[in-house]
């Protein structure tokens, strides 16, 4: 399947009552496939995450779909089990930090996470806390959150740029642009001072690409982060 990378005007999400739509036999593997993950990784936690219905982008540029809730140990089950079609995605909220020199500031997962060593912007699947108590998923809201947690950096001090949504198969990155009055090189140094502060931090460390192969070595540059920098760099989509 290919990667699609389109620009969006908003994003609208309900919140609806209800498990994933998961296949019976996938869902009764789902204890022991989390008890060989947890031996494997003792600092995984199974929190509450949500799944969104297949988005569709209208017309007027805004992406809708309903969201459910399951459990990170059921995600992760259905990712090991290679995605298979439930009628789910895994949509998250993507911080592009855009630097005042044209590059754009990547995070390292670190090695206690489930995403150790990929390569992907800051950001973070929805959990609970990002449904408003009319039923709406406030993802812009998720994303500024996630910002500041991995990163220390306040969403506040930039200027918003672009929404772009990433269609990769099983995950939807909802990818909003930040744009900071630093260079890349001070940026990247303010990051590595805030990840050094925090107790529990998620990043590893971060990397300034303009192209994935800029982040050669590093670790895994994710194919949907890989192809929006393809359609940056080539002119298709503005951040």
């Amino acid at each position: 399947m290919s990667i699609r990378v389109i620009p969006i005007t908003g994003v609208h999400i309900r919140f609806v009552p209800g498990a994933w739509p998961m296949p019976d036999d996938l869902r009764a593997s789902v204890p022991g496939r989390w008890a060989a993950m947890l031996e494997a990784n003792s600092h995984l936690w199974d929190g509450r995450i949500l799944g969104v219905s297949p988005p569709v982008v209208g017309e007027d540029g805004i992406l809708r779909a309903e969201a459910r809730e399951d459990a990170f140990s059921s995600f992760l089950t259905w990712r090991e089990a290679g995605f298979p079609e439930m009628g789910i995605r895994n949509l998250f909220g993507s911080a592009l930090i855009v630097s005042a020199d044209g590059f754009l500031i990547l995070g390292v997962m670190g090695e206690d996470t489930a995403n150790a060593g990929r390569i992907y912007p800051p950001g973070g699947s929805l959990e609970p806390r990002d449904v408003m108590e009319d039923g709406r998923v406030d993802v812009a809201r998720s994303t500024a959150i996630e910002l500041t947690e991995e990163t220390g950096l306040d969403a506040a001090n930039a200027r918003l740029g672009n929404l772009i949504a990433v269609l990769d198969g099983p995950r939807v990155s909802v990818s909003r642009a930040f744009h900071f009055d630093a260079s890349a090189e001070e940026l990247v140094a303010e990051i590595r001072r805030n990840l050094e502060k925090q107790e529990h931090r998620e990043l590893g460390d971060v990397v300034a690409v303009r192209r994935a192969e800029d982040a050669a070595g590093r670790g895994q540059v994710m194919a949907y982060t890989a192809a929006l920098l393809d359609h940056w760099q080539g002119g298709k989509i503005s951040l």
